[in-house]
């Protein structure tokens, strides 16, 4: 039993030196595919947001997105799919998209990183800043929209 918790311990600290030699603990910032002003979303239109990485992305890739308004947080459970260059792509139907959601300017905040950290909390997201280029293990991108009436 006495050589059980070593011999656990030595397990556990090859088992992370091993993921973070094949999947690094950081990834790298990400930036809109394009650039713009605030994007209006008209019924029966679509939305479409692409990010991309700065650098080539190793490992898992999670999305987590959140629509803020003033100090208004609302987790939004939007579609997403990563791509094997670690691009995102959010996209489909505004009507579907943003159903509930009332109409007016809207900043959505993408967190992209390692899915096991990713944000949960609606203050981590209204205090990080996608211009960060500290080493990070989750990324924010914020497209403004403006969401016309229904």
């Amino acid at each position: 039993m006495l050589l059980l918790v070593p011999a656990a311990a030595v397990v556990a600290l090859g088992l992370v030196a091993f993921r973070m030699h094949f999947e690094p603990p950081t990834v790298p910032t990400y930036s809109l595919a394009t650039e713009g002003g605030e994007v209006i979303l008209r019924p029966g239109t679509t939305f479409d947001m692409v990010l991309r990485p700065a650098s080539p992305v190793e490992g898992a890739i999670g999305v987590r997105a959140f629509l803020l308004r003033g100090s208004e947080v609302r987790p939004w459970n939007c579609p997403s799919a990563v791509g094997l260059d670690g691009s995102v792509h959010i996209g489909g139907p505004v009507d579907g998209l943003f159903a509930g959601i009332p109409a007016g300017p809207w900043e959505v905040a993408v967190a992209v990183g390692r899915p096991e950290v990713l944000p949960t909390a609606p203050g981590d997201v209204t205090r990080s800043r996608d211009e960060d280029t500290r080493p990070s293990a989750w990324r924010v991108v914020r497209e403004r929209i403006r969401l016309e009436p229904r």
